[in-house]
């Protein structure tokens, strides 16, 4: 019987990444990916970059976020990962939706932005979603760090293609969207006025760690979500 790889974290450090992604829903190795492209290769929790280098973190928290979940002096991977299982909570994703999913809560502040809209440096989630999936270089990086899944750690998750089930909700559950078109067509049955739809999703975007590019691109992204 081979011995099990432990990767190259702390042993605390590295479960605190599997019980993240457990919590999340998501397959160990593709959080561990995403994981690697906010925050570097070994996962740092203090790492600072971004535009101006204004962000940190495992998540890459932007200022205001480094306020509301006490992001600040140096942290261990298992110190923070309640604030990102937090920000995750807050911003809409549900355990159950992909690591796509997930990506596009970081980028664009909530789970339901179209996979193709790009922050400030260009970065999409649709370009970087085959580098967490089974075979790319991150998901291999997670492997890496994180080494061999531990023992009684549950079921996982399929490595690969999303669900049926969550492509299905990439079609359907676009709540802004849905809202946005019925108060378009003045069938809005719970009255919900634009100024108020708008408000929410400015609120989402100004709260988002990675805020995209230009001011009005999330509405051009809920116009023409599925490109």
């Amino acid at each position: 019987m081979s011995t099990p790889r432990v990767g190259i974290l702390p042993h605390e450090e590295r479960m605190a990444i599997f019980r993240g992604a457990q919590q999340l829903g998501l397959h160990p190795y593709e959080f561990g990916g995403f994981l690697s492209l906010e925050s570097g290769p070994n996962m740092d929790p203090n790492i600072v970059g971004g535009a101006g280098r204004r962000h940190k973190g495992l998540i890459q928290f932007g200022q205001n976020e480094q306020k509301l979940y006490g992001i600040s002096g140096p942290q261990t991977r298992a110190g923070q990962m309640p604030a990102v299982l937090k920000y995750f909570q807050d911003r809409g994703f549900k355990p159950g939706m992909d690591i796509g999913r997930a990506y596009a809560t970081v980028l664009g502040g909530n789970p339901n932005v179209s996979l193709d809209s790009k922050d400030s440096f260009g970065t999409s989630v649709r370009s970087a979603l085959p580098r967490f999936k089974e075979g790319g270089d991150l998901f291999k990086n997670a492997q890496r760090v994180l080494g061999d899944i531990p023992e009684g750690y549950g079921t996982l998750p399929s490595a690969g293609q999303a669900s049926q089930g969550q492509q299905q909700q990439d079609l359907s559950s676009n709540d802004f969207l849905k809202g946005f078109m019925a108060a378009m067509s003045g069938s809005n049955t719970k009255e919900v006025s634009m100024k108020d739809l708008l408000k929410q999703e400015l609120m989402g975007q100004l709260l988002s760690p990675r805020p995209m590019a230009g001011p009005l691109d999330f509405l051009s992204s809920y116009l023409n979500p599925y490109a």
